[in-house]
């Protein structure tokens, strides 16, 4: 089952990165793409979610036109990657019989291929983060994204709901498809009331550096009201 197999993951702390313009404007501008489709959502070569009308928020579409503006300046100047690098997450729900709407099937952990079907919309993404970390845990390290006020919410709501289920964690850190893959899927044991989710990442310390990076250059940009 895949609550055994995934059980080692947690969800807080308590418990416990062709060219880079052409990678990363394929992830922007198929971010834009959803507010229009009517059959398909790619996320950058990796995932094809078919079947229906996306429903995007406002900050998520001001997110992705920023976004795609700043691949393309980038273009001029990479002399400082790391301080441009922008990271992409998408956190869903895993799916049971009472899941509202579409349904996809994801595979995780690569050294041990799990299926999960999971609810086709995002439950929270990079658009809605203050900060994010890498942590040390023992025997490794984890990362643990602080979600805002509004978000937090969300996330107390759903864990309260769903316990016993996972939460299953997109992560897009770079421009080629091996830049990007599904994380974790963190066990939900219990209510999150503070609105930080900690899981241990399918990905090596440097790229977990660079996806912490880039979500929180996208958490600035958020906050100084680039993205609203």
């Amino acid at each position: 089952m895949i609550e055994q197999k995934l059980s080692v993951q947690f969800e807080d702390l308590d418990q416990q990165n062709e060219s880079y313009i052409v990678g990363m404007w394929s992830f922007l501008v198929f971010g834009f793409v959803e507010l229009f489709a009517h059959k398909c959502l790619y996320f950058n070569r990796v995932l094809r979610f078919c079947g229906r009308t996306m429903k995007v928020y406002g900050r998520r579409f001001n997110i992705f036109l920023a976004l795609a503006a700043a691949a393309v300046l980038a273009g001029g100047c990479q002399t400082d990657k790391k301080k441009g690098d922008i990271s992409a997450m998408r956190v869903h729900l895993q799916a049971n019989k009472n899941t509202v709407g579409s349904t996809v099937p994801v595979t995780l952990l690569r050294s041990n291929p799990v299926s999960v079907t999971i609810a086709h919309d995002p439950i929270l993404t990079e658009a809605n983060l203050v900060t994010a970390q890498v942590i040390e845990t023992p025997g490794g390290f984890a990362i643990e994204v602080q979600f805002d006020q509004t978000s937090s919410l969300m996330l107390e709501q759903y864990s309260s709901a769903n316990p016993g289920l996972h939460f299953v964690i997109f992560g897009q850190w770079g421009e080629t498809a091996a830049d990007g893959r599904w994380l974790a899927a963190p066990l939900i044991t219990r209510r999150i009331p503070n609105g930080k989710l900690a899981f241990t990442p399918d990905i090596t310390r440097d790229q977990s550096d660079r996806f912490v990076s880039g979500l929180n250059n996208v958490a600035k940009k958020v906050k100084k009201g680039i993205f609203k």
